[in-house]
């Protein structure tokens, strides 16, 4: 293992989270975030490029007959995010956003993880409901993001 995995497993060590190991480069674990908002995490080391991934993956994978219009929800979704990224694999349907950093040069402070990963697992919170109504036939993209929103819009 290389230096920046070693100073990822041990971020999430210090911080309590219970990680597998999957392979060299990866930890994967579920996140329960309340109310029956549940979905999986992927940390990734990039040893050669410096580089640091953090996934939220859903649980459950868009059926074929829905990913179409998921596609358009993960465009929607997208648009004007300044950091981290939507992306649907049209092909089996898993949804998953992405938070990433290039630390070339620069220490592998404990905040730095910390950013990633909290913003990473906000997003996927604030957009969960409106992904699963789309997957699930119940709304529309464009429903749901005026819906997410609009909860923005009263929460502020």
């Amino acid at each position: 293992m290389g230096q920046l995995f070693d100073a990822l497993e041990r971020y999430f060590e210090d911080d309590d989270w219970h990680s597998e190991r999957r392979d060299e480069t990866t930890l994967e674990f579920r996140v329960d975030y309340g109310e029956g908002r549940e979905w999986g995490c992927l940390a990734l080391a990039i040893e050669d490029a410096e580089q640091f991934l953090f996934y939220s993956v859903l649980l459950e994978r868009a059926p074929e007959d829905r990913r179409a219009e998921l596609g358009e929800f993960v465009i929607r979704a997208n648009y004007g995010l300044q950091v981290g990224n939507f992306e649907l694999d049209l092909d089996d349907g898993e949804v998953r956003f992405k938070t990433s950093i290039d630390v070339e040069g620069t220490s592998l402070d404990h905040q730095l993880w910390r950013n990633l990963v909290d913003l990473n697992l906000m997003m996927m919170g604030v957009y969960y409901d409106g992904l699963m109504a789309v997957i699930g036939g119940d709304k529309t993209a464009a429903e749901a993001i005026a819906a997410i929103e609009s909860r923005e819009t009263s929460d502020a």
